[in-house]
């Protein structure tokens, strides 16, 4: 089951949204996350946040439309992307795509792709999307589409990820290992075929498709 989650970081173009959202079985809002589908004209399934980051009239739109909306506490041990994902996971996602979770704020955007690995570890796909990135992460093979041309960074979040093998690429590794603290020899990497193969045996590795 694919599941579009929208969180509230600002998205200034919506047209990369339209590949993502085609054959969407569930869509939830996480708080801000509103005004995104409102500017798409979309009506989420389900919308869930302490709501305090949303603007009141959209909020108060979809609660005309009997929308289900399940407030949370303000003062909370979790993030409103945090419960998003779980809710997403209780629901049946097996497969899961995040706008409005790459933005201004650092912190956000470095928490929201640390919990990609959360996911992970449930076997659930997800994966991180804006205008000009998609971020995922992997514990073992990926094929990935895009074009020829098209820039992928390869960047550890464990301490070493072995076995990294890239095949389809300008700069192809075999068998190779990365750590944290080491030369980044994986960044920005050049795909020469509309489909391109990683796999790893031991670790997690962020796999980052970007646009300049």
């Amino acid at each position: 089951m694919k599941v579009i989650l929208f969180a509230g970081a600002e998205i200034k173009e919506y047209d990369f949204c339209k590949k993502y959202i085609e054959n969407t079985d569930i869509i939830v809002c996480c708080d801000g996350g509103i005004g995104h589908t409102r500017a798409l004209a979309l009506t989420p399934d389900y919308i869930l946040g302490d709501f305090d980051s949303c603007k009141k009239e959209d909020l108060q739109y979809y609660k005309n439309l009997n929308i289900p909306i399940k407030t949370v506490p303000t003062h909370k041990d979790e993030t409103d992307m945090e419960l998003g994902l779980d809710f997403a996971i209780e629901l049946g996602a097996n497969d899961i795509v995040i706008f409005g979770g790459i933005g201004s704020r650092f912190d956000h955007t470095l928490a929201n792709a640390h919990l990609l690995l959360r996911v992970l570890k449930k076997r659930v796909r997800a994966r991180l999307v804006d205008e000009k990135n998609c971020v995922e992460l992997i514990d073992s093979s990926i094929v990935i589409e895009g074009e020829k041309g098209d820039l992928v960074s390869t960047i550890p979040l464990s301490m070493e990820v072995t076995g990294i093998t890239l095949e389809g690429f300008a700069y192809p590794l075999t068998n190779h290992t990365l750590t944290i603290d080491d030369d980044i020899v994986a960044v920005s990497n050049v795909m020469l075929q509309k489909q391109c193969k990683i796999s790893i045996k031991t670790g997690y590795l962020f796999v980052i498709q970007s646009k300049d």
